[in-house]
């Protein structure tokens, strides 16, 4: 089967739709499938594209309003592409859904939010693709609300298992990992209280690793400020290949994620983390209510929130047991692309 995937610009190691488009595609090309993918820069390539569309069995495009514009805001270059989608086989895959549809969003976010809301059904409503799936519950629960019915698509992470000989038992410290961005809107002094928690029901040590390239910013400057806090040693790594980066993950026993909770399914990095058998810290800052989130069925045992103050008692219970076994979450998502084109 030919299948093209549609995607913002392409940026291998620095988008991670772009890693998930590259790993999935080398995945079904050893599969024996066909796999061609082409970038949207900006609205125009939308009204280049559907002048000559590729052929292909299935189109695969994965929407973000922000990958296609700066503004967020494609316009009628993109209703043009939906037209030109019309009645081909498509699946329209949501990594982020029109922002402003959560509680207190200023005048800007809700206004922006409601023209792409707009622009977005109009699309829907022009391409009928014939199939919608979202990477998270806030996406998913933002599409049902407007009638449209979205299912879950895993999203992968993109470190493979490298093998690596440690000694996991006995060992006097818990290193708790940080993968991916530092959010500044993350609770870090919470997280703070609930890792001296940790501290004091392990009696073990706590030590901070904070794993690839970082931008200088308030996260970072915020997860700094709670180590001194608490007197938790920390240190970086800076930018590691990804056999270093899993080896790191090997070594430590608890990660963070600080993409909020009902976005969560978007992060490659904390599904990396997942992937790896870490138990994973959230926070669930209640923009989707509680009814409508999720975590994949896969990782729903590892998985611990801030918000809940019995994480600490039940993630110690978690670090009591086995690691689970590496998670082949590319294999996963190729399986179910495949039901997808057939």
């Amino acid at each position: 089967m030919n299948i093209c995937f549609l995607l913002g610009p392409h940026q291998s190691g620095k988008c991670g739709i772009s890693d998930y488009v590259d790993l999935l595609g080398q995945e079904l090309e050893r599969r024996g499938h066909s796999v061609q993918r082409h970038s949207i820069e900006s609205p125009n390539d939308f009204e280049s594209i559907s002048k000559d569309l590729p052929l292909a069995d299935l189109y695969s495009l994965q929407f973000a309003p922000y990958a296609f514009s700066r503004r967020g805001i494609s316009g009628r270059s993109l209703f043009r592409f939906g037209h030109a989608l019309r009645g081909k086989k498509t699946q329209l895959n949501f990594h982020e859904i029109w922002i402003g549809a959560y509680p207190r969003p200023n005048c800007k976010e809700y206004f922006i939010g409601w023209r792409q809301r707009r622009e977005i059904l109009k699309f829907i409503n022009i391409s009928r693709p014939s199939f919608i799936h979202a990477t998270n519950s806030a996406a998913i629960d933002r599409l049902r609300k407007e009638g449209i019915h979205a299912d879950y698509q895993y999203l992968f992470g993109n470190i493979p298992f490298s093998t690596y000989e440690h000694e996991e038992s006995n060992q006097p410290t818990l290193r708790i990992v940080f993968f991916g961005t530092l959010y500044d809107s993350f609770p870090y002094q919470l997280m703070g209280r609930r890792l001296q928690e940790i501290d004091k029901l392990s009696a073990k040590t706590i030590e901070l690793r904070i794993i690839g390239r970082q931008r200088n910013d308030s996260g970072l400057k915020s997860l700094r400020k709670m180590s001194e806090d608490h007197d938790f040693p920390i240190s970086l790594t800076g930018e590691l290949a990804a056999e270093e980066i899993s080896r790191e993950f090997q070594s430590c026993s608890i990660g963070v994620s600080t993409t909020p909770y009902d976005v969560m399914g978007k992060s490659g990095a904390t599904a990396a983390m997942l992937e790896h058998g870490l138990p994973v810290l959230a926070y669930d800052d209640e923009d989707t209510p509680a009814d409508k989130l999720f975590v994949f069925e896969s990782f729903k045992d590892q998985v611990f929130l801030l918000n809940d103050e019995k994480s600490c008692e039940l993630i110690i219970q978690f670090l009591q047991n086995s690691r689970k076994p590496f998670f082949d979450g590319i294999d996963h998502v190729a399986s179910k692309m495949e039901e997808v084109i057939y």
